[in-house]
């Protein structure tokens, strides 16, 4: 069972993913990048504009937080007209996700997915869905990047799913 909430804090919204995990112990991760999106994105009403806030974002990642090495088909993800490769680094149950795209509106959209959901465990990514995709607030996005995101999200709850079924024995 999980819950999303929001908190409004200083005249700024600050979303939560709680989960009760099957001791109901509640596991509370606060999604501090995916909030600054949402916050951002929510202040730009002009659609142009938000586009240049995710070429920004883009650019704003450094090329080698990527390495070339990483860039071979295990870590190339389907689903995205462009490509677009992902890496999964688990810390003590945790996932960190990097990505690259050489497109350059599809890298600030891979750098703003993979800011705003790594740090959370296989259990959490699970329950997020498109609703999280939804409230970045990109609906001037082609149908295409839209679908690509919603793939981007799935891909990163694959890799959830992966690492639990490795260390199954």
């Amino acid at each position: 069972m999980y819950l999303y909430h929001f908190l409004l804090k200083n005249h700024k919204i600050h979303y939560y993913l709680m989960v009760v995990d099957h001791k109901n112990q509640l596991l509370l991760h606060f999604l501090e990048k995916y909030d600054e999106f949402v916050s951002n994105l929510t202040l730009i009403d002009d659609e142009e504009m938000r586009f240049e806030y995710i070429i920004d974002v883009g650019k704003s990642s450094n090329k080698l937080e990527f390495p070339e090495d990483k860039k071979i088909d295990e870590n190339l993800m389907h689903g995205c007209m462009s490509k677009v490769w992902i890496f999964d680094q688990v810390k003590d149950g945790r996932h960190y996700f990097t990505g690259f795209s050489d497109a350059i509106i599809v890298a600030g959209l891979v750098v703003m997915m993979t800011r705003s959901f790594s740090g959370l465990t296989s259990e959490e990514l699970n329950r997020l869905d498109e609703n999280h995709v939804r409230k970045l607030n990109l609906g001037a996005l082609t149908t295409q990047r839209q679908v690509g995101m919603l793939a981007m999200l799935a891909h990163f709850q694959k890799l959830g799913r992966k690492s639990v079924d490795n260390t199954i024995f």
